[in-house]
């Protein structure tokens, strides 16, 4: 007999696909119906395909790309990137196996064994150049080693070199062809792309939201820069008679121009010379405006600003360690692409080459743990199964007070907490439900509707 209580199910339902007449599937749901050839959203203007990126498109000119190559000359902003890059480049790495049989294992092996020869910090830094410009190309060099094809060396392309084609393969433009460029070979460029929208092959890096910040910011400096020389010397005014020539007058505004680095001048007789001093009201200044798009630049890039700003209100320790578990979450999702762009790619060639039918590996970076969180929740764990060790026993002591086994096992798995026991666990607990209970368990009037030893266990609670 089942130890649990028989709950209602729907009876199974075969879909319309189980059906004898359609085992084979339709055309159509074999094929991709909303394809790159009908995409309205994607212009072409040559057999190749263009970026998707709005800010470049409105921004870039001619220069494409590069403009986020100003991004990166931001002393705030490529310090957030490097920021952002190292804290998943400066994790330790593994290779896990696909499989389970032999030649996956030692698939795995030979993966990691290739991977710790080449310098796998910078490739993994090179790609990650793809969070910016959203996507990132490197190039593979292959040699034989005895009866192995194994990569002896990745290097890093410029994006503005590499177009793709419906197809999303990569084509380098060289001298020859500009606009469309030249189909490559397989198994020889690495692609890693982040924010893949539809269609568009060029990905969405973070140069489309970090372009105006950095640009609203620069002006900003700018003007700071021509405030601080208006105030840091006063403006020179000189007053000159009626009548003086126009030669006399240009003579003397060289010889202001000169007041700043000289420490005396000398002026015609009947001239007047002012230092007219800037000044200005408010509160608001450039240093707000600033670090107000600095802390933007933080927030987009980082999800945070306590490890990298110092706020005038201050912050405390557990507001920090929830900035910095911004930075670690979006190190997860860096990591987690860049794994499977590996997989998809460099792991696939290896096996290709290799191993031949063996199951993919994969190259992870391994996740940080924290060490008072885990102590945490074994501590927990620890105490909530007490609890339960504890509401268990005194489940299984009522049940001494049956004789029946059968009444016994179906009283202790009446009880909640013992719904994630085994059949044989419960049949053990009723086996020794009397050993629960210390003595032998005395018959229990209640239960056993015996008329006299009812009266008697009344009447000696009565008296």
């Amino acid at each position: 007999m089942s130890r649990r209580k028989q709950k209602y199910r729907a009876p199974v339902r075969q879909t319309a696909f189980a059906d004898e007449g359609r085992k084979n599937l339709p055309a159509d749901q074999r094929n991709l119906i909303a394809s790159v050839a009908n995409d309205i959203t994607i212009p072409f203007f040559s057999g190749v395909m263009q970026h998707a990126d709005e800010t470049l498109i409105a921004q870039g000119g001619g220069k494409g790309l590069a403009i986020y190559d100003e991004i990166e000359r931001d002393t705030h902003a490529g310090a957030m990137l490097d920021k952002r890059k190292s804290a998943l480049i400066s994790r330790d790495w593994e290779v896990e196996p696909g499989g389970d049989q032999p030649v996956d294992k030692e698939a795995a092996d030979f993966v990691a064994e290739c991977i710790d020869a080449l310098p796998f910090d910078r490739v993994c830094r090179d790609l990650l150049d793809a969070t910016l410009k959203g996507y990132a190309v490197a190039e593979i060099v292959w040699a034989r080693e005895g009866n192995r094809i194994k990569p002896v060396k990745v290097k890093d392309h410029v994006q503005q070199r590499f177009v793709f084609d419906r197809d999303w393969n990569l084509r380098l433009l060289t001298w020859t062809n500009l606009t469309e460029g030249e189909l490559l070979p397989d198994r020889k460029f690495i692609v890693h792309r982040v924010n893949v929208k539809g269609n568009n092959p060029y990905g969405l890096g973070l140069g489309n939201s970090l372009f105006w910040p950095v640009l609203f910011k620069r002006e900003g400096v700018t003007f700071w820069l021509h405030f601080l020389e208006k105030f840091a010397g006063p403006t020179v005014v000189g007053k000159t008679p009626y009548g003086m020539v126009t030669e006399e007058q240009n003579r003397l505004l060289n010889t202001l121009t000169q007041v700043r680095t000289s420490s005396a001048i000398t002026v015609p007789i009947g001239t007047d010379v002012e230092f007219l001093e800037a000044s200005r009201g408010g509160t608001v200044n450039y240093q707000d405006f600033i670090n107000y798009w600095d802390t933007q630049i933080s927030i987009r890039t980082t999800g945070e600003t306590l490890t990298s700003q110092v706020t005038a209100g201050g912050g405390n320790r557990a507001l920090g360690e929830v900035h910095a578990d911004q930075l670690e979450t979006r190190a997860d999702s860096d990591g987690d692409q860049l794994t499977d762009t590996f997989r998809d790619t460099l792991c696939q060639w290896i096996v290709d080459y290799n191993f031949p039918g063996a199951a993919m590996p994969s190259i992870r970076r391994l996740r940080p743990k924290n060490e008072l969180k885990a102590a945490e929740a074994r501590k927990a764990k620890a105490e909530a199964a007490k609890v339960s060790d504890e509401a268990i026993a005194a489940v299984v002591k009522q049940s001494a007070k049956f004789e029946d086994d059968q009444v016994a096992r179906e009283y202790i798995v009446s009880f909640d907490v013992t719904d994630g026991l085994s059949d044989k666990t419960i049949d053990a607990l009723v086996a020794a439900r009397k050993l629960f209970a210390g003595d032998p368990a005395q018959p229990d009037p209640f239960i056993t509707a015996d008329p006299a030893l009812f009266s008697a266990a009344w009447l000696k609670k009565k008296h």
